[in-house]
């Protein structure tokens, strides 16, 4: 039955209609396809990629740390990681569903960290696409747990990374000092310098000062991963890039000489001991009680262990010698003394007012350590006696602008410059500063007599006070402290070491106080110190301490006559001098300067293990 041509026609206008939407979809289906497949195929292929393809990290091992000799005293060892990826971006919907409160309760689990823990790691893996650490250096019994249980915790994965090593333990822990892992917050800001999570970072010590030569150059990966974010294989098309390992430094210390000082003062319970060559400032040993393990910080640390190591009285991570300010006490009268010699206040064989166990000035008594007194002395004998009330005298006859000018030239009221980090500047008060303190011309009676014998307001580190003994030893030669010798990498360098004006004085004044120092340990209150066989020359102090027992000090410089080495010693609350830390300095002397055959017949002054008291004095 043929249509009527009215029907005929509505249907064919229907059939072009119905065929040009046809076209037209398909036409939008092939211009999409053209746009996926060629005008955005470079970013549709990146984006696939992406999802596909992972970039892991090699990480590079940083720089091996060795003592002068070559001995080793930091590596880096292979350890164990267990380390969350993130899933790929695909997967998203996935992750959620496997990231449960359970996965992450089996996960803390086996790791043996807290939940919370394991879900703030986490969480920023998935939020920076970074890899997160959940145990480092794991032990055996944990890396059996994991890999047991990987087929049903996807994310998870054992990883093998390098892990900072001290092979000596607490030995030089201050001076070497000790690296961390970047935290979370640090992220923001050092991500622009590479640093990316689980990276190590120099936290104190040398670790801290040539981060950028110990720290290497990250080697990187291409593998392919399925859905779940699983390596299945290394990707072909894009060669591995191998990590490059930091530089190697060589540092000054000299493990006889740090193995020496740390026995001396194993008896200190807090303290330092710093040795210099003076001839060239370099850093011969350090100690600084008490001490840390840096490979604590290797192996993870809880939060008790890092307040107790952190926080408290004994403070173990404070480098006490460089950055514990005390009074120099008795030390002091080195410098007091050169600087009246070269302003001709006094000359060696100058006699005072005899002593008689004080002193009466401005209406005050000043006692000398010696109640009973020291009687009539010279110059010479007064510093070998460290008789307070002849320096009770030579103060307001030297003046203040002197006597800090003498100071500041020996480097005290300044940093030394010395290649560490977070080191103190000490005090050495000038007019402008008691003007400030008392208001001008206000200041208080006494108080030249006070810093002439190494009190009142003066503060000085232990390194300081080596760099006084090296100095006189010297002659006052500019020298500046240092622990990196050099630096190995596809050249050998030195570090700058830019110094500072040295002392002036004539060689007379120099010759004058070197001999007084001298007397001291020969026949003075330094005769703890004595080495047979080797001319010492030294000088005791005893710092008031307004916060508990007076501070036993020591300086001194061997042999005397062709000096190698030159020495302080601090021992907090620990009392004389002459009693405590001298004898410790002759241990160390005893050890680095003798014979290893002659050492065992040498009497050596004991260390008494607490004390404030003794027969020996300032």
């Amino acid at each position: 039955m043929s249509l009527s041509p009215p029907i005929r026609e509505s249907r064919e206008r229907r059939f072009r209609l119905l065929s040009r939407l046809a076209i037209a979809g398909f036409g939008l289906v092939v211009l999409g396809l053209m746009r996926l497949q060629v005008v955005e195929h470079d970013k549709y292929l990146e984006l696939a990629n992406e999802n596909r393809v992972r970039l892991e990290v090699l990480r590079a091992p940083r720089g091996v740390i060795y003592d002068a000799s070559g001995d080793l005293l930091a590596d880096s060892v292979p350890s164990f990681e267990i380390v969350f990826r993130p899933f790929p971006a695909e997967s998203a919907q996935r992750a959620r569903d496997v990231l449960s409160p359970a996965w992450m309760k089996q996960v803390a689990a086996l790791v043996e960290a807290d939940t919370a823990v394991i879900r703030r790691a986490v969480a920023t893996a998935n939020r920076s696409g970074q890899t997160a650490m959940l145990r480092a250096d794991a032990p055996f019994r944990v890396l059996a747990a994991v890999e047991e249980s990987r087929a049903e915790l996807p994310g998870i994965e054992v990883q093998i990374e390098p892990l900072r090593h001290y092979p000596h333990g607490k030995l030089a822990a201050h001076l070497l000092g000790y690296a961390g892992e970047v935290t979370d917050q640090e992220l923001d800001s050092l991500s622009a310098s590479g640093y990316r999570l689980g990276d190590l970072i120099g936290r104190t010590g040398i670790e801290r000062n040539y981060e950028e030569i110990l720290r290497g150059r990250d080697g990187a990966e291409y593998v392919v991963v399925n859905a779940m974010g699983k390596r299945v294989s290394t990707l072909t098309e894009q060669a591995p890039r191998p990590p490059v390992g930091g530089h190697d430094i060589v540092l000054t210390l000299d493990l006889k000489v740090q193995n020496a000082m740390e026995q001396a003062m194993a008896n200190v319970e807090r303290g330092a001991a710093v040795a210099i060559d003076p001839r060239d400032g370099a850093i011969l040993g350090m100690v600084s009680r008490p001490a840390f393990d840096p490979n604590e910080f290797s192996h993870g640390m809880s939060w008790d262990r890092w307040n107790e190591l952190s926080s408290g009285g004994s403070n173990p991570l404070l480098n006490r010698a460089i950055q514990g300010a005390y009074p120099p006490g008795s030390t002091f009268k080195v410098v007091v003394m050169l600087a009246a010699l070269r302003a001709g206040v006094a000359g060696p064989h100058t006699w005072l007012q005899p002593c008689t166990g004080s002193y009466y000035y401005g209406g005050r008594v000043f006692n000398c350590w010696k109640w009973e007194g020291h009687g009539a002395l010279d110059f010479i004998g007064a510093l070998q006696n460290s008789c307070d009330a002849y320096f009770y005298q030579i103060g307001p006859l030297l003046t203040l602008p002197r006597l800090a000018a003498a100071a500041r030239e020996f480097g005290l009221g300044a940093r030394t410059g010395v290649d560490l980090p977070q080191e103190r500047r000490g005090l050495i008060p000038d007019a402008a500063w008691y003007d400030q303190q008392w208001g001008p011309g206000r200041w208080r009676k006494g108080m030249m007599l006070n810093l002439a014998i190494g009190q009142g307001e003066l503060l000085v580190t232990p390194i300081q006070l080596a760099m006084v003994a090296a100095q006189v030893a010297n002659g006052g030669r500019a020298i500046r402290p240092h622990v990196v010798e050099v630096v190995r990498g596809e050249s050998e360098f030195a570090p700058d070491r830019p110094t500072r004006a040295g002392v002036t004085a004539d060689a007379e004044s120099w010759a004058t106080v070197r001999m007084a120092m001298e007397k001291v340990v020969s026949d003075g209150t330094g005769q703890g110190a004595k080495v047979p066989g080797i001319r010492v020359a030294g000088k005791t102090g005893t710092s008031q301490n307004t916060h508990g027992k007076d501070h036993s000090l020591f300086i001194c410089y061997a042999p005397a006559d062709s000096p190698r080495v030159a020495l302080a010693v601090v021992a907090e609350n620990r009392g004389h001098g002459g009693t405590v830390a001298a004898p410790i300095a002759a241990r160390v002397l005893t050890r680095i300067l003798l014979p290893d055959s002659l050492q065992n017949r040498v009497v050596v002054r004991p260390v008494p293990p607490d004390t404030t008291g003794g027969t020996v004095g300032d």
